[in-house]
Protein backbone atom coordinates (compact mmCIF):
# COMPACT_ATOMS: atom_id res chain seq x y z
CA UNK A 1 0.00 0.00 0.00
CA UNK A 2 1.32 3.37 -0.67
CA UNK A 3 1.95 5.87 1.63
CA UNK A 4 3.17 9.11 -0.51
CA UNK A 5 4.38 9.86 -4.04
CA UNK A 6 6.63 12.92 -4.55
CA UNK A 7 8.03 13.95 -7.45
CA UNK A 8 10.84 16.54 -7.77
CA UNK A 9 13.71 17.77 -10.39
CA UNK A 10 17.02 16.17 -9.41
CA UNK A 11 19.00 18.57 -8.02
CA UNK A 12 16.26 18.61 -5.46
CA UNK A 13 16.86 15.39 -4.04
CA UNK A 14 18.96 14.61 -1.17
CA UNK A 15 21.99 13.07 -0.49
CA UNK A 16 20.28 10.50 1.50
CA UNK A 17 17.80 9.60 -0.94
CA UNK A 18 20.66 9.39 -4.02
CA UNK A 19 22.23 6.98 -1.50
CA UNK A 20 19.56 4.53 -0.98
CA UNK A 21 18.74 5.03 -5.01
CA UNK A 22 22.29 3.78 -5.40
CA UNK A 23 21.83 1.37 -2.78
CA UNK A 24 19.00 -0.35 -4.32
CA UNK A 25 20.56 -0.44 -7.18
CA UNK A 26 23.55 -2.78 -6.21
CA UNK A 27 21.01 -4.92 -4.09
CA UNK A 28 19.00 -6.05 -7.62
CA UNK A 29 21.71 -7.20 -10.65
CA UNK A 30 18.71 -5.90 -13.15
CA UNK A 31 18.81 -2.18 -12.48
CA UNK A 32 22.78 -1.74 -11.87
CA UNK A 33 23.34 0.16 -14.64
CA UNK A 34 24.78 3.77 -14.86
CA UNK A 35 22.04 4.77 -17.08
CA UNK A 36 19.64 4.26 -13.85
CA UNK A 37 21.90 6.07 -12.10
CA UNK A 38 20.86 9.32 -9.82
CA UNK A 39 24.13 11.04 -11.34
CA UNK A 40 22.68 10.47 -14.81
CA UNK A 41 19.20 12.28 -14.10
CA UNK A 42 20.72 15.13 -12.89
CA UNK A 43 23.43 15.40 -16.00
CA UNK A 44 20.63 15.06 -18.40
CA UNK A 45 18.70 17.75 -16.44
CA UNK A 46 21.22 20.29 -17.02
CA UNK A 47 19.88 20.41 -20.55
CA UNK A 48 16.46 19.44 -20.30
CA UNK A 49 13.83 21.24 -18.15
CA UNK A 50 11.26 18.56 -18.65
CA UNK A 51 13.13 15.65 -16.21
CA UNK A 52 11.60 14.77 -13.03
CA UNK A 53 12.17 12.12 -10.07
CA UNK A 54 9.36 10.17 -9.02
CA UNK A 55 9.57 8.85 -5.48
CA UNK A 56 7.18 6.46 -4.43
CA UNK A 57 7.35 5.61 -0.46
CA UNK A 58 5.26 2.18 0.82
CA UNK A 59 3.55 2.18 4.42
CA UNK A 60 6.88 0.35 5.51
CA UNK A 61 9.05 3.26 4.30
CA UNK A 62 10.54 1.19 1.59
CA UNK A 63 10.88 3.73 -1.50
CA UNK A 64 11.44 3.43 -5.29
CA UNK A 65 12.69 5.76 -7.55
CA UNK A 66 11.90 6.46 -11.65
CA UNK A 67 13.59 9.41 -13.40
CA UNK A 68 11.70 10.43 -16.55
CA UNK A 69 10.68 13.35 -18.83
CA UNK A 70 7.58 15.04 -17.70
CA UNK A 71 5.99 16.21 -21.14
CA UNK A 72 2.01 17.33 -21.37
CA UNK A 73 -0.94 15.32 -21.60
CA UNK A 74 -0.21 12.70 -19.25
CA UNK A 75 2.60 11.69 -21.74
CA UNK A 76 6.18 10.66 -20.35
CA UNK A 77 9.21 9.22 -20.96
CA UNK A 78 12.47 7.36 -19.42
CA UNK A 79 14.84 9.81 -18.98
CA UNK A 80 17.28 10.14 -21.55
CA UNK A 81 15.47 8.80 -23.95
CA UNK A 82 16.28 7.94 -26.79
CA UNK A 83 19.75 7.51 -26.06
CA UNK A 84 19.07 6.16 -22.44
CA UNK A 85 20.21 2.08 -23.13
CA UNK A 86 18.41 0.99 -19.96
CA UNK A 87 15.21 1.43 -18.22
CA UNK A 88 13.50 1.18 -15.18
CA UNK A 89 11.94 2.29 -11.66
CA UNK A 90 14.54 1.07 -9.15
CA UNK A 91 13.06 0.07 -5.80
CA UNK A 92 14.28 -1.03 -2.79
CA UNK A 93 13.71 -4.61 -1.83
CA UNK A 94 10.84 -4.58 0.55
CA UNK A 95 9.01 -2.62 -1.87
CA UNK A 96 6.41 -4.83 -3.48
CA UNK A 97 3.81 -2.57 -5.00
CA UNK A 98 3.18 -2.97 -8.23
CA UNK A 99 4.97 -0.52 -10.90
CA UNK A 100 2.59 0.07 -13.32
CA UNK A 101 -0.60 1.40 -10.56
CA UNK A 102 2.59 3.86 -8.95
CA UNK A 103 2.82 5.49 -12.43
CA UNK A 104 -0.62 5.99 -12.84
CA UNK A 105 -0.69 7.06 -9.52
CA UNK A 106 1.95 9.84 -10.69
CA UNK A 107 -0.35 11.14 -13.41
CA UNK A 108 1.64 9.34 -16.16
CA UNK A 109 -0.83 8.11 -18.91
CA UNK A 110 1.28 7.21 -21.31
CA UNK A 111 5.26 6.24 -21.44
CA UNK A 112 7.05 4.57 -23.92
CA UNK A 113 9.64 2.60 -23.17
CA UNK A 114 12.24 0.87 -25.19
CA UNK A 115 14.96 -0.53 -22.70
CA UNK A 116 12.99 -1.44 -19.63
CA UNK A 117 14.17 -4.28 -17.29
CA UNK A 118 12.24 -5.40 -14.26
CA UNK A 119 12.48 -8.24 -11.46
CA UNK A 120 9.27 -8.63 -11.68
CA UNK A 121 6.32 -9.25 -14.36
CA UNK A 122 3.46 -6.95 -13.54
CA UNK A 123 5.03 -3.86 -16.18
CA UNK A 124 5.79 -6.59 -19.27
CA UNK A 125 1.85 -7.23 -19.88
CA UNK A 126 2.45 -3.51 -22.11
CA UNK A 127 5.77 -4.67 -23.79
CA UNK A 128 5.44 -5.76 -27.54
CA UNK A 129 8.82 -7.06 -28.08
CA UNK A 130 12.18 -7.75 -26.20
CA UNK A 131 15.69 -7.87 -27.18
CA UNK A 132 19.19 -8.80 -24.91
CA UNK A 133 21.37 -6.78 -23.82
CA UNK A 134 24.92 -8.75 -23.97
CA UNK A 135 26.94 -8.78 -20.27
CA UNK A 136 30.37 -9.51 -19.49
CA UNK A 137 31.34 -11.01 -16.37
CA UNK A 138 34.69 -9.91 -15.55
CA UNK A 139 33.72 -10.18 -11.55
CA UNK A 140 36.67 -13.08 -11.80
CA UNK A 141 39.58 -11.07 -13.70
CA UNK A 142 39.76 -10.71 -17.69
CA UNK A 143 42.06 -13.87 -17.90
CA UNK A 144 39.59 -15.81 -16.30
CA UNK A 145 36.96 -14.35 -18.21
CA UNK A 146 38.95 -14.92 -21.76
CA UNK A 147 39.55 -17.97 -20.94
CA UNK A 148 36.14 -19.39 -20.32
CA UNK A 149 34.84 -17.10 -23.67
CA UNK A 150 37.60 -18.99 -25.64
CA UNK A 151 36.76 -22.38 -24.43
CA UNK A 152 33.22 -22.00 -25.80
CA UNK A 153 34.23 -19.45 -29.07
CA UNK A 154 37.95 -21.26 -29.66
CA UNK A 155 37.88 -20.76 -33.86
CA UNK A 156 36.44 -16.73 -33.32
CA UNK A 157 39.06 -15.58 -30.31
CA UNK A 158 42.30 -17.27 -32.71
CA UNK A 159 41.14 -15.59 -35.39
CA UNK A 160 41.06 -12.01 -33.00
CA UNK A 161 44.53 -12.95 -32.11
CA UNK A 162 45.74 -13.20 -35.57
CA UNK A 163 44.02 -10.21 -36.23
CA UNK A 164 45.82 -8.41 -33.77
CA UNK A 165 49.30 -9.68 -35.51
CA UNK A 166 48.60 -8.65 -38.58
CA UNK A 167 47.74 -5.07 -37.61
CA UNK A 168 51.59 -5.16 -36.00
CA UNK A 169 52.58 -6.75 -39.00
CA UNK A 170 50.87 -4.12 -41.67
CA UNK A 171 51.37 -0.56 -39.85
CA UNK A 172 54.22 -1.46 -36.90
CA UNK A 173 52.63 -0.65 -33.82
CA UNK A 174 49.39 -0.95 -32.28
CA UNK A 175 48.34 0.93 -28.66
CA UNK A 176 45.00 0.73 -26.49
CA UNK A 177 44.93 4.03 -24.22
CA UNK A 178 42.12 3.82 -21.75
CA UNK A 179 40.55 6.48 -19.23
CA UNK A 180 41.63 9.22 -21.65
CA UNK A 181 41.42 12.98 -21.20
CA UNK A 182 41.44 14.47 -24.68
CA UNK A 183 38.19 16.84 -26.19
CA UNK A 184 40.23 16.51 -29.37
CA UNK A 185 39.68 12.27 -29.71
CA UNK A 186 35.89 12.54 -28.54
CA UNK A 187 35.33 14.95 -31.15
CA UNK A 188 36.82 12.98 -33.67
CA UNK A 189 34.50 10.17 -32.24
CA UNK A 190 31.53 12.64 -32.81
CA UNK A 191 32.89 13.13 -36.47
CA UNK A 192 33.22 9.11 -37.09
CA UNK A 193 29.40 8.92 -35.65
CA UNK A 194 28.52 11.41 -37.86
CA UNK A 195 30.00 9.63 -40.90
CA UNK A 196 28.38 6.44 -40.44
CA UNK A 197 25.02 7.93 -40.18
CA UNK A 198 25.57 9.57 -43.36
CA UNK A 199 26.47 6.00 -44.62
CA UNK A 200 23.71 4.55 -43.58
CA UNK A 201 21.17 7.23 -43.71
CA UNK A 202 19.93 7.08 -40.35
CA UNK A 203 18.58 9.67 -37.90
CA UNK A 204 22.38 11.30 -36.68
CA UNK A 205 21.27 12.10 -32.54
CA UNK A 206 24.41 13.95 -32.21
CA UNK A 207 23.33 16.64 -34.23
CA UNK A 208 20.73 17.68 -31.69
CA UNK A 209 22.08 19.84 -29.24
CA UNK A 210 20.77 18.07 -25.79
CA UNK A 211 22.10 14.96 -26.96
CA UNK A 212 26.01 16.18 -27.05
CA UNK A 213 25.77 18.37 -24.09
CA UNK A 214 24.58 15.01 -22.78
CA UNK A 215 27.65 13.55 -23.61
CA UNK A 216 30.25 16.48 -23.24
CA UNK A 217 28.38 16.81 -19.16
CA UNK A 218 29.46 13.39 -18.79
CA UNK A 219 32.62 13.36 -19.93
CA UNK A 220 33.39 16.07 -17.58
CA UNK A 221 31.72 14.57 -14.91
CA UNK A 222 33.94 14.64 -11.68
CA UNK A 223 31.59 12.47 -9.60
CA UNK A 224 33.50 9.88 -7.87
CA UNK A 225 31.01 7.19 -8.09
CA UNK A 226 29.69 8.21 -11.61
CA UNK A 227 31.81 9.21 -15.01
CA UNK A 228 32.18 8.86 -18.82
CA UNK A 229 35.71 7.07 -19.76
CA UNK A 230 36.91 7.72 -23.21
CA UNK A 231 38.96 4.64 -24.95
CA UNK A 232 41.20 4.71 -28.09
CA UNK A 233 42.87 2.69 -29.89
CA UNK A 234 45.65 3.78 -32.47
CA UNK A 235 47.14 1.94 -35.43
CA UNK A 236 50.69 3.32 -36.96
CA UNK A 237 50.74 6.04 -34.65
CA UNK A 238 47.02 7.40 -35.99
CA UNK A 239 43.89 7.11 -34.06
CA UNK A 240 41.90 4.39 -35.58
CA UNK A 241 39.07 3.76 -32.81
CA UNK A 242 37.36 5.40 -29.94
CA UNK A 243 34.45 4.72 -27.58
CA UNK A 244 32.91 6.64 -24.94
CA UNK A 245 31.04 4.88 -22.09
CA UNK A 246 29.50 5.21 -18.59
CA UNK A 247 31.00 3.89 -15.52
CA UNK A 248 29.00 3.70 -12.20
CA UNK A 249 29.21 1.07 -9.15
CA UNK A 250 31.80 -0.96 -11.17
CA UNK A 251 29.98 -1.36 -14.22
CA UNK A 252 30.66 0.04 -17.56
CA UNK A 253 28.09 0.44 -20.37
CA UNK A 254 29.75 0.88 -23.59
CA UNK A 255 27.69 3.89 -25.36
CA UNK A 256 28.72 5.33 -28.35
CA UNK A 257 31.88 3.79 -30.44
CA UNK A 258 33.30 4.23 -33.58
CA UNK A 259 35.92 3.56 -35.87
CA UNK A 260 37.74 5.41 -38.86
CA UNK A 261 36.41 3.56 -41.97
CA UNK A 262 40.23 3.28 -43.34
CA UNK A 263 41.04 1.28 -40.89
CA UNK A 264 38.03 -0.91 -41.39
CA UNK A 265 39.46 -4.40 -42.44
CA UNK A 266 41.61 -4.42 -39.14
CA UNK A 267 38.68 -4.69 -36.77
CA UNK A 268 39.80 -1.74 -34.57
CA UNK A 269 37.09 -1.82 -32.88
CA UNK A 270 37.16 -5.12 -31.54
CA UNK A 271 40.45 -4.87 -30.79
CA UNK A 272 39.61 -1.90 -29.32
CA UNK A 273 37.01 -3.81 -26.69
CA UNK A 274 39.63 -6.48 -26.20
CA UNK A 275 41.54 -3.34 -24.82
CA UNK A 276 38.78 -2.46 -22.64
CA UNK A 277 38.54 -6.01 -21.40
CA UNK A 278 42.23 -6.41 -20.58
CA UNK A 279 42.79 -3.02 -18.64
CA UNK A 280 38.97 -3.42 -16.61
CA UNK A 281 40.74 -3.87 -13.42
CA UNK A 282 42.94 -0.77 -13.52
CA UNK A 283 39.34 1.39 -13.14
CA UNK A 284 37.33 -0.92 -11.07
CA UNK A 285 35.11 -2.42 -13.66
CA UNK A 286 33.53 -5.59 -13.00
CA UNK A 287 30.82 -5.70 -15.48
CA UNK A 288 30.56 -4.81 -19.01
CA UNK A 289 27.29 -3.96 -20.68
CA UNK A 290 27.45 -4.08 -24.43
CA UNK A 291 23.84 -3.19 -25.02
CA UNK A 292 21.19 -4.38 -27.08
CA UNK A 293 21.68 -5.27 -31.16
CA UNK A 294 24.78 -6.47 -32.85
CA UNK A 295 24.88 -10.02 -31.27
CA UNK A 296 26.50 -11.21 -34.94
CA UNK A 297 29.67 -10.30 -33.17
CA UNK A 298 28.47 -9.27 -29.28
CA UNK A 299 27.20 -13.18 -28.77
CA UNK A 300 31.15 -14.34 -28.60
CA UNK A 301 31.43 -11.97 -25.84
CA UNK A 302 28.47 -12.38 -23.56
CA UNK A 303 28.61 -14.64 -20.46
CA UNK A 304 25.08 -13.85 -19.88
CA UNK A 305 22.17 -12.19 -21.43
CA UNK A 306 19.92 -9.34 -19.96
CA UNK A 307 16.27 -8.98 -21.41
CA UNK A 308 15.24 -6.02 -22.40
CA UNK A 309 11.68 -4.66 -23.01
CA UNK A 310 10.21 -2.66 -25.54
CA UNK A 311 6.38 -1.27 -25.78
CA UNK A 312 4.39 1.45 -24.21
CA UNK A 313 2.63 1.77 -20.82
CA UNK A 314 -1.53 2.95 -21.55
CA UNK A 315 -3.66 4.47 -19.04
CA UNK A 316 -5.81 6.83 -18.74
CA UNK A 317 -5.86 10.62 -20.29
CA UNK A 318 -5.70 12.23 -23.02
CA UNK A 319 -1.66 11.15 -24.36
CA UNK A 320 -3.15 7.28 -23.60
CA UNK A 321 -6.35 7.66 -25.75
CA UNK A 322 -3.86 9.04 -28.81
CA UNK A 323 -1.58 6.01 -27.95
CA UNK A 324 -4.86 3.78 -28.30
CA UNK A 325 -5.96 5.07 -31.43
CA UNK A 326 -1.96 4.91 -33.28
CA UNK A 327 -2.33 1.49 -32.04
CA UNK A 328 -5.61 0.53 -33.69
CA UNK A 329 -5.09 2.12 -36.84
CA UNK A 330 -1.17 0.42 -37.45
CA UNK A 331 -2.48 -2.87 -36.37
CA UNK A 332 -5.59 -2.54 -39.21
CA UNK A 333 -3.17 -1.46 -41.48
CA UNK A 334 -1.36 -4.46 -40.58
CA UNK A 335 -4.36 -6.78 -41.45
CA UNK A 336 -4.68 -5.71 -44.94
CA UNK A 337 -3.14 -7.80 -47.71
CA UNK A 338 -0.98 -5.23 -48.80
CA UNK A 339 2.73 -6.68 -48.26
CA UNK A 340 5.34 -4.81 -46.92
CA UNK A 341 3.08 -1.64 -47.02
CA UNK A 342 0.94 -3.09 -44.59
CA UNK A 343 3.70 -2.33 -42.51
CA UNK A 344 4.16 1.33 -43.36
CA UNK A 345 2.04 2.78 -40.64
CA UNK A 346 3.79 0.72 -37.50
CA UNK A 347 7.43 2.29 -38.89
CA UNK A 348 6.11 5.19 -39.24
CA UNK A 349 4.88 5.62 -36.17
CA UNK A 350 8.09 4.06 -34.30
CA UNK A 351 9.89 6.84 -36.34
CA UNK A 352 7.78 9.46 -35.06
CA UNK A 353 8.17 8.66 -31.34
CA UNK A 354 11.94 8.21 -32.21
CA UNK A 355 11.53 11.62 -33.10
CA UNK A 356 9.67 12.98 -30.46
CA UNK A 357 11.72 11.38 -28.08
CA UNK A 358 15.41 13.55 -29.61
CA UNK A 359 13.01 16.78 -30.28
CA UNK A 360 11.52 17.84 -27.38
CA UNK A 361 9.92 21.18 -29.16
CA UNK A 362 7.26 20.88 -31.17
CA UNK A 363 8.51 22.82 -34.32
CA UNK A 364 11.97 20.68 -34.33
CA UNK A 365 9.27 17.32 -34.50
CA UNK A 366 8.05 18.87 -37.85
CA UNK A 367 11.26 19.83 -39.28
CA UNK A 368 12.82 15.97 -38.30
CA UNK A 369 9.11 14.63 -39.77
CA UNK A 370 10.86 15.03 -43.40
CA UNK A 371 13.30 13.08 -43.13
CA UNK A 372 12.04 10.11 -41.04
CA UNK A 373 9.33 9.78 -44.24
CA UNK A 374 12.62 9.61 -46.33
CA UNK A 375 13.90 7.08 -44.55
CA UNK A 376 10.67 4.91 -43.95
CA UNK A 377 10.21 5.06 -47.37
CA UNK A 378 13.73 4.25 -48.66
CA UNK A 379 13.73 1.02 -46.10
CA UNK A 380 10.53 0.00 -47.92
CA UNK A 381 12.33 -0.27 -51.50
Amino acid sequence: MLSKITICKPEELGEADRNRWSSAQSAQPVWNSPFLHPEFARIVARRREDVRVLIAEDHLANRAWFAFHRLKNGLARPVGAPVSDHQGMVSEPGFIEDVTEVLFEAGIGALPFSSWSSPTKEFLTFATHNEDSHILDLSSGPDQYFAEQQQQHHKYFKKMRQRARGVIRDYANAEFRFDIQDQELLERLFQWKHDQHARTHSLDVLHIPWVKALLENAYASTDPGFRAVLFGYKIGGEWAAAELGLLAGGVYHSWIAAYDEKYSRASPGLLLLHGVIEQADKLGIKQIDLGRGHSHYKKYYASSLLPLHAGCLIGTGRAARHRKLVFSLCDGFAKLPLGKLARLPGRLDGSLEYIGACHPARSDQFRAFGGAMARVLKNQT
